[in-house]
């Protein structure tokens, strides 16, 4: 195992293996922040690994740029066989740190390091769900963990309520990378090519169609807007398991051509161009980086006061807030957006401002030192070099 340490002041550590583990199969948030975070790792001249599910996105992503990927099913939360799996890799590969991304993987990762302890073992959570109380769950909490990442203040702060130990918690914020957002555009040729009436407001949303993303809320909203705002446009980039019944509620509500469904987009980045301003509606919600996107971007944003949004998104400075679960606010705030230009163009202005804070490169430095953190402790107090020690009195 390659040992990791500060040393004198200026002294040069060498780098690092990392295991990732991650249990998702589809492409979401906090995949995407499990590449950046392995690109960066590379580049700083570390080794990291991915064990993922052989079909996963993030498998076939991380392969092709050529990160070494080993293929966990990863079945179930209480799979022993991936456990298994994972504790061979832990023998194999010598990992100095084993890094959990996702509930399952935090699960799994967990089993494996009784079976095969060794590597730090470190958790990014990225939800503000409090910690459930079920007997399995109180199982995983009470197996080691050395470090725990949140995502935000809030995540933190739900972990803490739930009763997880604050000593091993420690906030790194979710970050994107920001360099695809200096290339220059032309934004009327991006909202002939979506479609987009000169008149139009289009506003979008980047989410899965999950739960906690409340998009019914969402159309609620935009029902109770239309009579205002008759030129906005919602647009909603995503897919999960409630797309059928939200497009049911889009034809119940009558919203005809208000509302479109994207599904799955590659081309975010231009949807955002050629966008007036962004949505959250979510009641649950660790940070979200499609917001950080959006802010990038120079889109004001009309979010939902919930988990890390506040510390992103700041009320009357970089976009709108309102309360979660609650059409009627997010309607109200969605159409002062959508008919005030001026308005829209100063919180913009403050979101690209207010993003610099939340690059990739700055979420790796400070997994790096929560990483250097952990490795130190498990060394113990440093001895002081001969040359350092000076005479005895």
């Amino acid at each position: 195992m390659t040992r990791h340490r500060d040393g004198a002041a200026g002294a040069a550590r060498p780098p690092w293996s990392i295991l990732h583990v991650d249990s998702e199969r589809t492409w979401r948030g906090g995949e995407r922040q499990v590449m950046e975070l392995m690109r960066r790792q590379r580049r700083r001249g570390h080794t990291p690994h991915l064990a993922a599910p052989g079909a996963s996105a993030i498998a076939a992503r991380a392969g092709a740029e050529g990160f070494p990927v080993h293929a966990v099913p990863m079945r179930g939360t209480w799979d022993v066989f991936s456990a298994l799996a994972i504790a061979g890799l832990h023998r194999r590969l010598r990992p100095d740190i084993v890094h959990w991304h996702a509930a399952r993987a935090h699960a799994l990762g967990a089993m494996a390091s009784v079976f095969a302890p060794g590597p730090a073992r470190v958790l990014s959570r990225r939800v503000d769900f409090p910690v459930r109380r079920t007997p399995g769950s109180k199982l995983l909490w009470a197996l080691p963990v050395e470090g725990i990442a949140a995502i935000s203040d809030g995540v933190r702060t739900a972990l803490e309520r739930s009763g997880v130990d604050p000593a091993r918690v420690r906030v790194v914020p979710s970050g994107i990378d920001l360099t695809p957002h200096e290339a220059p555009f032309d934004r009327a040729a991006l909202r002939a090519r979506y479609g987009i009436g000169d008149e139009e407001i289009v506003a979008l949303q980047v989410a899965a169609l999950a739960p906690h993303k409340a998009q019914s809320d969402l159309l609620r909203a935009a029902a109770l807007a239309r009579g205002r705002a008759p030129s906005l446009r919602i647009w909603i980039a995503g897919e999960g398991p409630l797309g059928p019944a939200l497009e049911a509620e889009q034809r119940e509500l009558g919203l005809g051509t208000t509302v479109r469904f994207l599904g799955f987009r590659e081309d975010v980045i231009d949807l955002l161009r050629a966008a007036d301003f962004f949505v959250v509606s979510s009641y649950l919600e660790g940070m979200g980086t499609a917001t950080l996107d959006a802010m990038a971007a120079g889109l004001p944003v009309a979010a939902t006061r919930v988990g890390g949004v506040p510390e992103i998104v700041q009320d009357g400075q970089t976009g709108l807030l309102v309360p979660p679960r609650d059409p009627t606010a997010l309607s109200e705030a969605m159409t002062r957006l959508a008919l005030d230009r001026e308005l829209r163009a100063r919180l913009g202005n403050g979101g690209k401002i207010k993003v610099l804070a939340f690059s990739a490169d700055q979420t790796e430095e400070r997994t790096d030192a929560l990483y250097a953190e952990i490795l130190t402790r498990r060394e113990g107090p440093t001895r002081p070099r001969v040359e350092d020690a000076g005479s005895a009195p």
